[in-house]
């Protein structure tokens, strides 16, 4: 007998989300096991308020057309997991025949599916990672952080270049990027050095070492001393010794980390230090012209990965990226991991890939390598800067103190 299988995308979106959906789908079609193939809508709120849309038979382009498309086309977002609405759950899946259900997500989705799968021990249950956060223990890296790594490495060089130019006015820019507990995003913003060697260091701050703001106002001070311009990479949730966030602000009735870059180059001004701030915002997560290739292609592979572990009877599993690249051959395979292990957990930038306020090129080494590809007009910013450093030297910037 055929089976019914279903399909959710919750969280956050990032720019390869629907590629994950495009290639379950293409996968499902060809696997002929299945009745309906059905996506709930709305991420976790879906599966509770049982609302749903038939996938089978979705053409080549409408499939092509996914993996080219940030956002949900499922829609995602974010909806609790009660002991009562798991109820609603186990049984909308029941009343639908389901007896196979995948799930792409971040670490509370990945919860979710735990929990679901404890609940519902008829249905098997597979989870996709998916998050620009880069924060989930079971996979090498998670689809959608190398799109996100590239378009914050474009926009980091592109602010120094730009700051550069404006260094007579504005010495300090501070650049605020996402990540509520972890850093991964703002240490992507090291990929910018690559093509600008020689550029004043830039300043990261990540959430993994507390936030002290005398000593960022000190290590302003003496960079400031010796280079004529500085340019800070923070991310959103960068907090302080006792774990308070340097600044929130509320979204309806839930207070969410943001504001970091704005508060820092207030202060600088306030001192006396030219500074402004910029917020790359959701962007990140929903840019097309950046999109790494390779992050779009472990996405779809992950999402044929999970028809054929479900083929195989597992379930209770996440599937997992391997340290080694994926060449997408026929042969290859997911990783994979309990959902137990990783579910509701977060993973922090090692310590091997972070200084004092600076990121290991180590690091930068290993997201290049992941990538496959280098920045946009790698090779044309890399002719500017040169041309550009060559003023300093020339005609320098007068560096006295303040």
């Amino acid at each position: 007998m055929k089976a019914n299988i279903a399909i959710v995308q919750a969280g956050g979106p990032t720019s390869v989300l629907n590629a994950s959906l495009a290639g379950f789908l293409e996968a499902a079609a060809s696997s002929e096991r299945y009745h309906h193939v059905l996506g709930f809508c709305n991420g976790i709120e879906g599966l509770i308020k049982n609302q749903v849309m038939h996938l089978e038979g979705l053409s080549k382009a409408q499939l092509d057309a996914l993996k080219s498309q940030p956002g949900a086309v499922l829609g995602a977002g974010r909806y609790p997991l009660t002991p009562e609405r798991l109820s609603k759950v186990c049984c909308n899946l029941q009343l639908r025949e389901i007896s196979q259900l995948v799930l792409v997500g971040g670490n509370g989705t990945m919860w979710a599916a735990d929990q679901i799968a404890e609940a519902c021990p008829d249905v098997q249950i597979v989870g996709i990672p998916k998050t620009v956060d880069n924060d989930l223990w079971g996979t090498d890296h998670s689809p959608g952080y190398l799109s996100a790594a590239k378009f914050i490495g474009e926009a980091v060089r592109s602010l120094a270049l730009d700051l550069w130019a404006m260094r007579n006015f504005e010495r300090v820019r501070v650049v605020e990027v996402m990540g509520r507990n972890v850093g991964w995003l703002a240490a992507a913003g090291s990929l910018a050095q690559t093509s600008l060697p020689d550029y004043p260091p830039l300043h990261f701050y990540l959430p993994e070492h507390p936030f002290e703001l005398e000593k960022f106002f000190t290590k302003v001070d003496e960079h400031l001393h010796r280079h004529p311009c500085l340019l800070v990479i923070v991310s959103e949730g960068i907090r302080l010794a006792d774990g308070s966030p340097v600044a929130e602000f509320e979204i309806g009735r839930c207070k969410v980390p943001g504001g970091a870059a704005q508060m820092l180059s207030s202060e600088l001004r306030n001192r006396g230090i030219p500074s402004r701030s910029e917020v790359l915002g959701i962007l990140q997560r929903a840019n097309t012209w950046s999109v790494c290739e390779r992050d779009r292609q472990e996405a779809i592979f992950l999402g044929k990965q999970a028809i054929g572990v479900l083929g195989q009877g597992k379930s209770k599993v996440m599937l997992g990226l391997p340290a080694e690249t994926v060449d997408f051959a026929e042969d290859s395979k997911a990783q994979w991991v309990d959902l137990k292990s990783v579910a509701g957990l977060e993973r922090p930038v090692a310590p091997c890939y972070l200084t004092e306020s600076g990121i290991d090129p180590s690091f930068t080494a290993w997201l290049q390598n992941k990538m496959g590809e280098p920045l946009a007009e790698a090779n044309s910013a890399l002719q500017v800067w040169k041309l550009a450093a060559e003023q300093l030297s020339s005609n320098p910037v007068n560096r006295q103190s303040r």
